[in-house]
C-alpha cells in the first residue's frame, strides 16, 4: 500500500504527526509512506523511520514569488509528483493550501477532514472521501484519529513520536539545562529579568545552562543573560536542527517558549516545560508525562488572544504582555524540578 501525506508546515505540526505515522507503521509495517513538507523541514521528517519518502516543497516560497518562474518551477513539481501512483492520499494539515497540492497527487482515494472538522471548511471540496473528527482534541490525536479513519483502526493510548533511536548514541547529561528563548512573536517572549533569574536559580542548584538562540535578536538575548549570569553559555553559531535536537536528548530538562523547538524536546522525550500566554495549549501544546505546559495562575479575560501585538501595549511595543510577565521564574523552576524527578 502506497500512502502520500500531506502535512507541509510548521515545525510543531510535524511533529504533532509523528505518532500517526508510527501507528501507521504498526497496523500497516509493509506501507510505503511518502510525505510532502516544506523544504526547510526535510530534515526533520527524516528522522522517523516509517517514511519512505521525503517530498520537499517550496510552497511558501512560490507564495510569496507569484512570478512565472514560480509557477514554472510549481508545474515541474506536480510532473514529479504525478510521477507516483498512490492508493491513498491523506491530507492531514485541513488547509486550503494543502487541500490544492493532495489534488496534485495521482490518486483516486483523497481523503481529509470533512467541512465541520478542518481548519479551513472549504477544503472538504478538495477530498474524494471526507472525514468527521473531533476539533476539540489535541492536535496529535486529530491527526492519528484522521489517519486511523482513513486506514480502518483505532489507535491505542500509548504516543510513540518513533524519533528516539536516531539519537542513542547522545549521553544523557543529568546536569544540563537548556532554555530555549526565541519564538515567532513579540507576546510569546518571556521577560529578560525572568530568564535571568531563572538562570541563576538553575547555576546555584549547579546545573549547567546552555541558551539556544536562532537570530541576532535572540543571541542579544542570550548575551544580556549571560552577562547577568557568567557561568551560562550559548552556542557560538547558530546550530541546524540535527544538531539542537542531539542538545536536547542530552539535557535532563529544557525550559522553553511556544516554539517548534519546545515541541522537538517533548518528542524527544526530555522533561519539558513550555510557557503560554498569548496562545493556548489546549489543542496544541506539548503533549506526554514528561511535558508540562504553564500559564499564569490566574488567566487575563483576554487569554489567549493569538494576537502577535498585545493591546494593551503600545503599537510596535517589545515589551513583554502581562500574561507572559506573571510567569515567574521560581514556579517555572519548581515545575521542572517535578519533571525531571519524575524522569
Amino acid at each position: 500500500m502506497k500512502i502520500l501525506l500531506i502535512k507541509m508546515s510548521s515545525m510543531g505540526d510535524i511533529f504533532h504527526t509523528f505518532p500517526a505515522i508510527s501507528d501507521i507503521r504498526k497496523h500497516f509495517p509493509d506501507a510505503q509512506i511518502d510525505w510532502v513538507v516544506e523544504d526547510s523541514f526535510k530534515e526533520i521528517v527524516d528522522w522517523h523511520p516509517a517514511v519512505n519518502k521525503v517530498i520537499p516543497i517550496h510552497l511558501r516560497r512560490w507564495v510569496k514569488q507569484r512570478n512565472r518562474t514560480a509557477w514554472q518551477e510549481f508545474k515541474a513539481w506536480r510532473r514529479e509528483l504525478r510521477q507516483e501512483n498512490y492508493d491513498i492520499v491523506i491530507d492531514a494539515q485541513g488547509l486550503l493550501k494543502s487541500a490544492v497540492i493532495a489534488r496534485c497527487a495521482k490518486s483516486t482515494a483523497i481523503h481529509g477532514y470533512d467541512k465541520h472538522s478542518a481548519r479551513e471548511a472549504i477544503t472538504h471540496w478538495f477530498y474524494k472521501i471526507q472525514h468527521q473528527v473531533d476539533k476539540e482534541q489535541h492536535a496529535v490525536e486529530r491527526t492519528r484519529q484522521l489517519v486511523g479513519k482513513v486506514l480502518g483502526y483505532t489507535p491505542g493510548e500509548k504516543l510513540n513520536f518513533g524519533i528516539n533511536q536516531n539519537f542513542t548514541h547522545i549521553p544523557k547529561n543529568p546536569r544540563k539545562l537548556i532554555f530555549i528563548i526565541g519564538t515567532s512573536w513579540v507576546t510569546k517572549l518571556w521577560a529578560a529579568d525572568e530568564w535571568k533569574a531563572l538562570t541563576q536559580i538553575a547555576l546555584t542548584a549547579n546545573f549547567a545552562v546552555e541558551i539556544i538562540w536562532g537570530s541576532p535578536e535572540e543571541q542579544a538575548i542570550a548575551d544580556g543573560i549571560i552577562a547577568s549570569c557568567p557561568g551560562a553559555t550559548r552556542p557560538e553559531r547558530r546550530l541546524s536542527i540535527t544538531t539542537i535536537a542531539e542538545k536536547l536528548v542530552e539535557a535532563a530538562g529544557v525550559i522553553g517558549l511556544d516554539t517548534g523547538f519546545s515541541h522537538l524536546a517533548g518528542a524527544l522525550e526530555t522533561p519539558t516545560i513550555a510557557l503560554y500566554g498569548a496562545t493556548s495549549p489546549t489543542k496544541v501544546g506539548l503533549i506526554g508525562e514528561h511535558t508540562h505546559n504553564l500559564q499564569m495562575d490566574n488567566p487575563l479575560e483576554c487569554m489567549p488572544c493569538h494576537k502577535r501585538h498585545c493591546k494593551w501595549l503600545p503599537e510596535h511595543s517589545i515589551d513583554t504582555p502581562q500574561c507572559m510577565t506573571s510567569i515567574k521564574a521560581a514556579q517555572v523552576w519548581s515545575e521542572l524540578q517535578k519533571k525531571i524527578s519524575l524522569h
